[in-house]
């Protein structure tokens, strides 16, 4: 019969990673309800199928007409999979169609990348940072390369720590930083370019990659004796490009600082070594929750990877 239901392996799974995907893009099928709506699809009959792994061609049809992708997937159902069969083996999981579904809707698409708030701060003033899409990107369809710019900036003052137990105050400043991108997606790659010693601002630092996953290390710039100090603002260049991402991507990017890479100055005194005074800075930052395995989080970014409208 031409309405007899089928059964569409994991169609449950399939249906939810749908809803996920328009949630991430601004879709207006953003919940059962709304396939419900323009689908025409009884929500009680809608449940039933997704509980069930069955539902009809005609249903199907009228899913895939509203999500823009094909019944005739194997990824969404191959007929010549028994409905037993090892899952492992199988082409038509969950994975496999919505890895097909959103490499379909990239295929073409106008991306850009929208750029959280930096949080997580042990104390803005002291360091801050911030990636933002270049001022003069244009995103063009089937152009899946996009620039972005790095700002950063560094208390001159340094970061005044009270600690009862030294009863006095300990002045810490940072001799360099890790920048660190980090991305799920296996087939997309950053490219980080060094970021130079000044671009027009006061700083007094400048950024080299390191790493096969690149990454910056921001440093004092030769010659400079005093702590990582001044701003440098974002530009219209691009210091990384993000590759092949697709839409709801997202990109963490975070700022640490080693223990052992910090200035401390108590009473006029620097401590390069690990110094009484150093210990109880450790134990310090240890308290705020802030220290992992000697390395102190400054603050962190997410970056989401969405189609421009």
């Amino acid at each position: 019969m031409a309405n007899a239901v089928q059964f569409v392996f994991e169609l449950r799974e399939k249906i939810l990673r749908l809803i996920e995907w328009a949630r991430n893009n601004d879709s207006p099928l953003n919940s059962t309800r709304a396939i419900e709506r323009v689908i025409g699809l009884n929500h009680a009959t809608l449940f039933s199928n997704m509980e069930k792994y069955r539902m009809s061609p005609a249903n199907q049809l009228a899913l895939a007409k509203a999500y823009g992708f094909s019944v005739e997937w194997s990824e969404w159902r191959d007929p010549n999979e028994i409905r037993h069969d090892v899952r492992s083996d199988r082409r038509d999981t969950a994975e496999a169609f919505i890895a097909k579904f959103v490499a379909e809707k990239s295929n073409g698409a106008r991306l850009t990348i929208a750029a959280g708030p930096t949080w997580k701060h042990i104390d803005r003033r002291f360091a801050d940072f911030t990636l933002a899409v270049s001022a003069t990107y244009k995103p063009e369809a089937s152009a899946n390369a996009i620039p972005l710019t790095v700002g950063l900036s560094f208390d001159r003052r340094g970061w005044a720590v009270l600690l009862d137990e030294a009863e006095s105050i300990l002045t810490i400043g940072l001799k360099q930083v890790d920048l660190q991108l980090f991305y799920e997606r296996a087939s997309a790659r950053i490219d980080v370019f060094p970021l130079p010693h000044s671009n027009g601002t006061d700083a007094n630092f400048c950024g080299d990659v390191e790493g096969l996953s690149p990454w910056w290390l921001i440093n004092v710039a030769a010659g400079d004796l005093s702590w990582l100090a001044g701003k440098r603002l974002s530009n219209d260049g691009q210091d990384c490009v993000c590759h092949d991402f697709h839409a709801g991507d997202s990109i963490r990017a975070v700022m640490t600082a080693r223990v052992n890479d910090c200035f401390v100055r108590a009473e006029g005194e620097v401590f390069e070594d690990l110094s009484p005074a150093k210990s109880l800075l450790i134990r310090h930052l240890a308290k705020l929750s802030v220290l992992n395995s000697a390395e102190a989080v400054l603050c962190e970014q997410i970056l989401t990877v969405m189609n421009k409208s």
